[in-house]
């Protein structure tokens, strides 16, 4: 066989590949049955930021709270049917920010520490 310069390059390459891999990802290692240690990057995985979700969804609740104990029950639910008459994107931001029970809850418990 004659190996020239390309395949020389070609092989340097998937090396580099290889190990940029092992670097980036991590990797595991095993013995084979010949004794040679062999290391295999990891698997990627997408992960779903559960915490990042979650803190997103008790800000954006808490932030309900204050606007419904800032504005008062009252002025809170004129400013929703205001928005219920509006376009699509105005009702669906009316469903959203509709006074549920997770934002009672947080009114009812802070709000006398907010006074």
């Amino acid at each position: 066989m004659v190996y020239t310069r390309e395949d020389f390059n070609a092989r340097v390459g998937n090396v580099d590949k290889k190990q940029s891999r092992l670097v980036r990802r991590g990797y595991t290692t095993r013995v084979d049955k010949n004794g040679m240690i062999i290391a295999k990057p990891k698997s990627m995985r997408l992960r779903f930021p559960v915490k990042g979700a979650f803190l997103l969804v008790l800000s954006f609740l808490c932030f309900k709270a204050f606007m419904l104990f800032a504005n008062g029950p009252d002025t809170y639910q004129d400013r929703l049917a205001t928005l219920q008459n509006g376009n699509f994107i105005e009702i669906l931001g009316a469903r959203v920010l509709a006074i549920d029970p997770a934002t009672q809850f947080i009114v009812d418990h802070v709000g006398p520490f907010l006074r």
